[in-house]
């Protein structure tokens, strides 16, 4: 008689603690009818307490899911047994939620751990990526492996978010990443009659919210009016923004800024309504798509009134993965892809950085801080952990700065005679770090190696949504930044911008040298004039070493041959407005 009840199927409904410890299991021995299991290892798995394991434990015995053998005594390990082969369970769940159209689990399930081939059939391939849903609409379903952080524009301050958010909302310009230039969008002319301290703004005329109503000036004025008030920093000198015509807006500055419309083509500046109130969960704008809630994540509908003209695609589909572990970038993919991408390595537009928090006593130490820059070699780190990734150090804040440039040469013995005129006797320094497994890998490895030289450090990892404060019990931390399609803008944003780590943690002194530089974004003249002043600020930046730049990350992107039309932007992320489906015999 089999010591298993008859178990209930599976296809019924994901059982996710069951399937997370399956695949715990899994990763860790191997296919085994019988596995070791601890207290301790299923806590960690389900993130719960003891007592939650305990019941989860009994609940799946109970169920007929597993026979669960409690140690006997003190040190004695308990063991489980599965009664059917996973591979056989996990062809009956994918086929049953494919065929269910369920992307949402399928999505989810995906990011286990199981081995590929049992979770990616061709079913659950044909439910993600692009195809027609079964009421005839062309559609793209993908993931976001992380939770959404703020869709406010005026505080976003992630790549992912701020993609999303150009799809539902408009600005009154755009930038041209090919010409540098500004291109006409809500407004199809601009000018100033006065050198730059005044500027006018000429509306199109019948552009729809998605809520129906049209279009106007006093919208413009609104938006401009929430980011005075809800985000300062971001237009500065504004004296007085006025409405002559419904369809002309006319901003006045207290002095000149050439600048100035560039600001207005970025996240923060998007048009919205003034008669909706803003929701986060649900933004209302002009743009190419609108925005429903859906089990599991969201979808962008084509918005058929566009005035820049419909989308070639109905909808896409994405859904929020929980947070696993893992070192899956937080970004938007194509996935379940049916055939073999073509891959190929892509610098993204992004540096990642090591910045003291020079509000802790240790950071006023000026060896101390030159002392870990000479530490922190990133390319010792590479090779000494094997890593994959090709490597792109960092000597500026954006590539294609840093490729005309050589490399930092690091020192240990530099490192040493520092850390000896340092002389620091403090607690260890708390190095901060998102709790992603190569993140922590390079805070590890740069702990290990400042603690041969008898610097004390200790790792402190963060959830992937936290960022330090001034006040935080943090003496260092890693970070990445991702310029957008201005990169010019993009650097003044991340310098300017309250919620970044930069404006957090960099000394006040730095701060206002900062902007005093940056100031010159008003009357510089050209692209020349812009890079001359990118140049003194990095310099300003890198020279107290209160900021340390290590590497731009080198991704490896997938574009399925059959994707037409697919243009990654800046963040290598795909416009959904110009995605479409081909015709089969295409």
């Amino acid at each position: 008689m089999s010591p298993f009840p008859a178990p209930p199927t599976l296809a019924t409904a994901p059982d996710w603690p069951y399937l997370t410890l399956r695949a715990a299991l899994h990763a860790r021995d191997g296919a085994q009818e019988r596995h070791a299991l601890t207290l301790a290892d299923a806590q960690a798995w389900w993130a719960c307490s003891d007592r939650t394991a305990k019941r989860q434990l009994a609940r799946l015995h109970v169920s007929g899911r597993l026979v669960y053998t409690p140690g006997r005594g003190r040190g004695n390990t308990s063991r489980v047994a599965f009664p059917g082969a996973l591979d056989a369970e996990l062809a009956d769940l994918t086929a049953c939620l494919a065929a269910a159209g369920a992307a949402a689990e399928l999505a989810r399930l995906s990011r286990l751990g199981f081995p590929r081939g049992w979770v990616l059939t061709d079913a659950v391939r044909g439910t993600f990526g692009l195809g027609v849903s079964p009421a005839g609409t062309d559609r793209l379903r993908t993931v976001i492996t992380r939770p959404l952080t703020a869709m406010d524009p005026l505080t976003v301050n992630s790549a992912a978010e701020a993609h999303l958010l150009t799809q539902v909302l408009d600005p009154l310009l755009v930038f041209d990443t090919d010409t540098g230039t500004l291109r006409p969008h809500l407004a199809h002319h601009w000018g100033t009659p006065d050198g730059g301290r005044s500027w006018v703004f000429h509306l199109r005329r019948g552009v729809s919210f998605h809520h129906g109503r049209t279009l106007d000036a006093r919208d413009v004025l609104f938006t401009l009016e929430r980011v005075r008030r809800g985000a300062p920093w971001y237009l500065p000198g504004v004296a007085d923004a006025q409405a002559p015509t419904p369809f002309t807006v006319q901003v006045t500055l207290d002095r000149p800024d050439l600048f100035f419309p560039r600001r207005l083509a970025h996240e923060q500046a998007l048009i919205l309504p003034r008669d909706v109130p803003f929701d986060e969960r649900r933004p209302v704008g002009t743009g190419a798509f609108r925005w429903h809630a859906l089990n599991g994540g969201f979808r962008l509908e084509a918005f058929d009134a566009h005035f820049a003209g419909r989308p070639l695609i109905d909808e896409v589909e994405v859904f929020l993965v929980p947070e696993l572990r893992g070192d899956a970038p937080p970004t938007l993919d194509v996935s379940g892809v049916p055939h073999d991408p073509v891959e190929r390595w892509v610098p993204e537009n992004s540096v990642h950085f090591l910045i003291w928090n020079a509000h802790r006593p240790a950071a006023r130490s000026a060896a101390l801080r030159e002392a870990v820059v000479e530490l922190h070699d990133i390319r010792a780190f590479w090779q000494e952990t094997g890593r994959p990734e090709q490597l792109l150090t960092a000597t500026a804040f954006l590539p294609r700065r840093s490729l005309g440039r050589p490399p930092r040469e690091h020192s240990l013995a530099r490192a040493q005679a520092l850390l000896a005129r340092a002389a620091y006797a403090g607690p260890p320094l708390r190095l901060w770090v998102l709790d992603l497994p190569s993140a922590r890998q390079e805070a590890d490895w740069l702990a290990a190696r400042a603690a041969r030289l008898g610097l004390p450090m200790q790792v402190v990892p963060a959830p992937l949504d936290a960022m330090p404060d001034a006040r935080d019990d943090v003496d260092l931390a890693f970070m990445g930044e991702i310029a957008g399609s201005d990169e010019h803008l993009s650097f003044w944003s991340a310098l300017k911008q309250p919620e970044l780590l930069f404006r957090r943690l960099l000394p006040p002194a730095v701060l206002r040298s900062v902007d005093a530089l940056l100031d010159g974004y008003r009357s510089a003249p050209d692209h020349a004039a812009l890079e001359a002043i990118l140049d003194r600020t990095e310099s300003l930046l890198l020279g107290g070493h209160h900021l340390h730049l290590t590497h731009h990350r080198v991704k490896r992107r997938s574009v399925h041959p059959l994707l037409r039309d697919v243009h990654p932007d800046a963040y290598g992320r795909i416009d959904f407005k110009r995605l479409w489906l081909p015709p089969p015999d295409a």
